[in-house]
């Protein structure tokens, strides 16, 4: 068995192009919109290349995110293959090789989580304790339930039956509250999209109002009225920012 590298956990992974596309698309979208609130063109093309660093920014973050996303939920999917191995009567290293074949089956060979339980095998046949390398792996991707199994298996590791124990009732805590958190997550998805939708609306309302013609946004494109707009924009900017850790519920 050969050792995968494991991207860094903190490092972005999306290719470079992402973030090139990402950037044109936020810098064609945002020329748009702060045309639609300034109706003026050089304005609107400044204010929006001063956006794109941001929006690339917050995507990398989400999609740090969202990896660790997928590897909680590839962890419980981990605990519970090690579980049945270990409830068979199979050594802690036979359950860690069971979940790897198990992990293969469920996900390809480039998964974070088929990576980590390779590293962990071969960490143990370098002479390196179970224990110590779950340590490691929960150090490095920062995962509170990784941490706290690692934590758990480090005082328990070499104890025979109290081992399986602990660990199974290790397990069944984790899977439940990552159950929780998933729960939680889908009941606030509704929330989630009225705040999304609530950043679309003023937008659609400026832009047919615009273009029905006459006086009726006039006073908006003057100075004042574009000082006005700025500051509304920042209010409605932080409220969206507010709503979102709001919603962002943790266990």
């Amino acid at each position: 068995m050969r050792r995968s590298l494991i991207a860094p956990y903190e490092d972005c992974i999306l290719p470079f192009y992402v973030h090139i596309l990402v950037g044109f698309a936020g810098y064609g979208v945002g020329t748009v919109v702060l045309w639609l609130f300034y109706r003026h063109w050089l304005m609107a093309l400044i204010g929006a290349a001063l956006f794109v660093p941001i929006l690339i920014a917050v995507n990398m973050v989400n999609s740090k995110k969202r990896r660790l996303d997928r590897l909680l939920g590839q962890f419980q999917n981990l605990l519970e293959s090690l579980v049945v191995s270990l409830q068979a009567g199979g050594t802690d290293l036979a359950a860690f090789q069971h979940a790897l074949e198990d992990m293969k089956l469920m996900y390809s060979e480039k998964t974070d989580i088929v990576k980590e339980t390779e590293t962990i095998i071969l960490k143990f046949a370098n002479g390196i304790s179970i224990g110590e390398a779950l340590t490691d792996f929960a150090n490095r991707c920062g995962l509170s339930d990784v941490k706290l199994f690692a934590a758990v298996y480090v005082s328990v590791e070499g104890k025979g039956e109290k081992t399986r124990e602990i660990v199974l009732r290790t397990q069944k805590i984790l899977s439940d509250k990552i159950s929780i958190e998933q729960e939680i997550k889908t009941m606030s998805s509704g929330a989630v999209m009225e705040i999304n939708i609530m950043v679309v609306i003023p937008i659609l309302i400026v832009a047919i109002m615009g273009f029905m013609g006459g006086e009726l946004l006039q006073g908006l494109f003057t100075t004042p009225g574009r000082v006005v707009t700025t500051i509304s924009i920042g209010i409605f900017i932080g409220a969206y920012i507010l709503g979102r850790k709001i919603t962002n519920i943790k266990v």
